[in-house]
């Protein structure tokens, strides 16, 4: 595990996080458990993936993936150009050469996925409508999740939970495949 590029990045998010309003005030009380969070989609990602994390933000999961995973190819979709700036921002100083950041509305992103993230972005559904220009299938979409995570998947119609981890009391890691268009 790259400690330092963990520290750089969490010190990144304490010096930026209030004025560009990166993420909760629980993320900077407890770092390290959204860091390990944050890791744990990893999990479900083959080595090599081409992964696109919706809704970046303050860079959760995806900058503690790209530390902790080198081999996945990440691009943080972030529509707001303040907190785009701060992914770039993050990429250069920690050097992250597998990922890239994309300012704009994701469903205006001309790449393709077959691996999608999206944390406290919508839900399940919701993802899918934002992604589905751009879906190689099978897709996958990982995304923490809190109670009643299960009525979610029924909105999808054709997904398929493959993966489920318990994170704390209230949060779980859910993923879903789709074999083909919803």
């Amino acid at each position: 595990m790259n400690t330092r590029a963990f520290s750089g990045y969490l010190e990144l998010l304490r010096r930026y996080g209030k004025s560009l309003n990166l993420s909760s005030e629980a993320v900077l009380a407890e770092p390290q458990k959204h860091l390990a969070a944050a890791q744990a989609y990893g999990e479900v990602l083959p080595p090599g993936a081409e992964v696109l994390d919706v809704g970046s933000g303050g860079g959760l999961p995806g900058i503690p993936l790209a530390i902790s995973r080198p081999d996945l190819r990440l691009v943080l979709a972030e529509s707001r150009a303040r907190r785009a700036a701060f992914l770039e921002l993050v990429v250069a100083q920690l050097g992250l050469k597998n990922v890239r950041v994309y300012n704009g509305d994701v469903r205006q992103w001309r790449g393709s996925a077959q691996y999608v993230l999206a944390q406290a972005v919508a839900s399940f559904s919701g993802v899918y409508q934002l992604v589905r220009a751009a879906a190689k299938y099978p897709l996958v979409i990982v995304s923490r999740k809190g109670p009643g995570w299960q009525q979610e998947v029924l909105g999808l119609p054709g997904a398929q939970v493959f993966h489920v981890k318990q994170l704390d009391q209230d949060a779980w890691l859910v993923a879903i495949r789709l074999e083909g268009p919803a």
